[in-house]
C-alpha cells in the first residue's frame, strides 16, 4: 500500500514539475524524418548525373557558408509538416540571400511587383540548363518542399552558374584585347584585362557584342562615360591585393579568382552611388516623412545641380515611387525610389546590381532574435524600439499610431504577427520611413524595366533639363506636412492600407493550426497541474503518514518484547520527491 502510494505520488509530481517535455518538441520530432538525408544525397546526386562531378563538388564547396547565411531567414518562414519550406518562401529566401550577400537581384526572383506565388524559383536557372535540371528541382520543391540544405542547394547552383557566365564573359575579354586564355599575363596585364572586365560591367556593356574599336574607345573614354571610374579603380586594385597579393605573373585561372571576387563585391561598392542619391534625397525630405514633394524634386535640377532627379513622373507612378495619398501633392517615396530599376546596373543575364536594400539590417536582426516566423505585437515593439538605424536612434518611444497599427496586424492574425507579410513590411516603412521600401499590393505597380516601359508607352523615361523645369512649373505649391512621430504620428500614414499579402500563406494557416494545437496541449497540462497539484500533496501526506505509523508499531513491539532494551528498529525510508 505504502509502495503504490508512493508510485502514484511520484507520477503527479512528475506531471506537475516544471521542465517537462513541451508539445512544440514533441511536434518537432515527429516531423522529423529518417529519409530525408536520403532525399538530400539523391537531390545531389540526380544534379551530378545531370551536370557533371565538377558541378557537384562546386556546390558542395559554397554549401556550408551558404546554408550559414540563409540560417535565420529560413527559421522565419512557416514551413510544411516535414519542417520544409513551399515555392514562395524558397523563392523569398533565395533572393534575400543574394541581395544581403552581393546586392543582386536575381532575375526571377525578385517580385517586380507581383506576388511571391506568382512564379516558382527555379525560374532564376533561366534557360542555361537543360529541362532536366529543372525538373529535378521542381519535382523536389512540389513533392517535399526545400528544408534548409536543400534551399542551400539551390542558392550554390544559382551562384556557380552566375561565376561561370563571369568566367565566359572574361575569356571575351581576353579575346577583345587580343590575349590568349592559355597564356600567362604579367600582372600589369592581367590587371589590364580585370579594368575592361569591370568597365563594361558598370556599363552594362555586353563585351561580346562589341568590336575591338568600341572597346578601345570604351578604355579611353570611360572617365566621361563612367564618372566615378576612378574611385571605382581605387577599389578595384584593393581587390585584387587582397586576391592575389603577391603573385607577378598570371594565369586564366588567377585572373578568374579576381574577376569572381569583384562580381561578388561590386554591391557594395556601386551602393556609394546610392549614397549619393539618398543624400541628395534627405537635403529634400519633408518633416521626416521619407518623401519628398514632387515639386522639389524636379525643381532640384535647377536650383541644386540634383542632376539625376529628371525621371518622367508617369514612369515613377508605374513603378510604385510616388504616395499619391494626397493627389493635390504627390511625394516621391525615398526608399522606393532608390529601388527603382533605373537606378541599377545590368552586367549579367542572370542579375541586376541595385542598391542595398537599408531595411535589411533591421529585417536581420529581427529574425536573428525572434527565430520564429512569427512573434507577438509586445515582443516586436520592445525589439524594434531598441533598433537604431542609420536615421532612427536606439530606444526611442514609437508613436501612439504606430503602436496601435502593430496591435491591429497582431490581432488580425489572432495575437500574433508574421514577419513576412505585406502588413509587417508596411509597419516597418512607418517606423523606418527613410529605410524600408513601402510595399505596394501585389499587381497596383509595374513590373517593368525602363526599357521595356519606354518601348510599352513610347515616352522617355528622362526629361531634357528644358522639359524638368517646364513641368515643375505646373506643380502646384503644398504647404508642409506634419512632422513625423509628432502627437498621434497618424499624419505619416496615410498610405496605410490594410491589405496583408503573406509570402507564404498556404504554409502559414499550417503553422498556425499547429501552433494552436501546441497552446491546446499546454493548457491541457497547465489544467492538469493545477487539479492534480493537490492530489500529489495529499499523497505525499499520506505515505508519509503510513511510514511513521509503522515505525511505531516496531518501536512498541520492541518494548513489550524486553523491557529493559529496544531492539535496533528499521528506520523509515524517506523517499525523495
Amino acid at each position: 500500500m505504502v509502495q503504490s502510494s508512493l508510485v502514484l505520488c511520484l507520477s503527479v509530481v512528475a506531471l506537475t514539475r516544471p521542465g517537462s517535455a513541451s508539445p512544440g518538441t514533441f511536434l518537432a520530432k515527429e516531423s522529423e524524418e529518417p529519409q530525408d538525408l536520403f532525399q538530400r544525397v539523391a537531390l545531389l546526386s540526380r544534379l551530378e548525373e545531370t551536370l557533371g562531378l565538377d558541378h557537384r563538388q562546386a556546390t558542395e564547396a559554397r554549401l556550408a557558408k551558404t546554408v550559414g547565411h540563409l540560417e535565420a531567414t529560413f527559421a522565419s518562414l512557416p514551413k510544411n509538416s516535414r519542417g520544409a519550406l513551399g515555392a514562395p518562401a524558397a523563392r523569398f529566401v533565395i533572393h534575400r540571400y543574394f541581395v544581403q550577400r552581393h546586392g543582386w537581384q536575381i532575375k526571377g526572383l525578385a517580385p517586380a511587383g507581383q506576388a511571391w506565388s506568382s512564379s516558382s524559383p527555379v525560374a532564376a536557372i533561366g534557360d542555361r540548363l537543360s529541362e532536366d535540371v529543372h525538373g529535378i528541382f521542381e519535382e523536389h520543391l512540389s513533392t517535399y518542399g526545400f528544408d534548409l540544405h536543400e534551399v542551400s542547394v539551390l542558392a550554390a547552383t544559382l551562384e556557380n552558374l552566375i561565376h561561370a557566365e563571369a568566367a565566359g564573359r572574361l575569356a571575351d575579354t581576353y579575346a577583345k584585347l587580343d590575349k590568349d586564355v592559355e597564356s600567362t599575363l604579367s600582372a600589369e596585364g592581367a590587371m589590364e584585362v580585370v579594368d575592361t572586365f569591370l568597365q563594361s560591367m558598370v556599363l552594362s556593356f555586353n563585351i561580346s557584342e562589341l568590336s575591338t574599336q568600341q572597346v578601345g574607345r570604351m578604355r579611353k573614354f570611360i572617365d566621361v562615360l563612367f564618372p566615378y571610374w576612378n574611385d571605382t579603380k581605387i577599389w578595384l586594385d584593393g581587390v585584387q591585393r587582397d586576391v592575389a597579393p603577391d603573385l607577378q605573373t598570371m594565369a586564366f585561372s588567377d585572373v578568374a579568382r579576381i574577376v569572381e571576387a569583384v562580381s561578388e563585391r561590386y554591391g557594395s561598392q556601386s551602393d556609394k552611388d546610392c549614397e549619393d542619391i539618398q543624400e541628395k534625397l534627405l537635403h529634400l525630405e519633408e518633416g521626416g516623412t521619407g518623401r519628398v514633394k514632387v515639386r522639389d524634386f524636379y525643381e532640384s535640377v535647377a536650383a541644386r545641380g540634383f542632376w539625376n532627379f529628371r525621371e518622367n513622373l508617369e514612369y515613377l507612378k508605374h513603378a510604385g515611387a510616388i504616395d499619391d495619398s494626397d493627389s493635390s501633392a504627390p511625394r516621391i517615396i525615398i526608399p522606393n525610389y532608390l529601388q527603382l530599376p533605373s537606378n541599377c546596373l545590368a552586367p549579367s543575364g542572370y542579375y541586376a546590381i541595385c542598391c542595398m536594400d537599408r531595411c535589411e539590417s533591421m529585417m536581420g536582426h529581427l529574425e536573428r532574435e525572434i527565430q520564429a516566423p512569427h512573434a507577438t505585437a509586445e515582443r516586436i515593439l520592445g525589439l524594434v524600439s531598441a533598433l537604431p538605424s542609420a536615421s532612427v536612434p536606439a530606444n526611442r518611444t514609437l508613436s501612439a499610431g504606430l503602436v496601435r497599427k502593430l496591435e491591429e496586424v497582431a490581432a488580425h492574425h489572432g495575437g500574433v504577427v508574421p514577419l513576412h507579410g505585406r502588413l509587417f513590411a508596411q509597419w516597418m516603412h512607418f517606423a523606418y520611413p527613410r529605410e524600408c521600401v513601402y510595399p505596394h499590393v501585389s499587381n497596383t505597380t509595374g513590373g517593368m524595366s525602363w526599357e521595356e516601359w519606354e518601348n510599352a508607352t513610347g515616352m522617355n523615361i528622362s526629361l531634357s533639363k528644358a522639359e524638368v523645369a517646364a513641368f515643375a512649373e505646373t506643380l502646384p505649391v503644398s504647404a508642409d506636412v506634419q512632422p513625423c512621430g509628432a502627437e498621434e504620428g497618424e499624419a505619416c500614414m496615410a498610405m496605410w492600407v490594410p491589405e496583408e499579402e503573406l509570402v507564404d500563406a498556404l504554409h502559414w494557416d499550417a503553422t498556425r493550426r499547429r501552433r494552436a494545437q501546441e497552446e491546446e496541449q499546454q493548457q491541457q497540462i497547465l489544467t492538469a497541474r493545477q487539479v492534480l497539484g493537490p492530489l500529489a500533496l495529499l499523497a505525499l501526506v499520506a505515505s508519509s503518514a503510513g511510514a511513521i505509523r509503522d515505525f511505531v508499531s516496531q518501536a512498541v513491539a520492541a518494548v513489550r518484547d524486553d523491557g529493559t532494551s529496544v531492539t535496533k528498529l528499521q528506520q523509515p525510508r524517506v523517499m525523495a520527491v
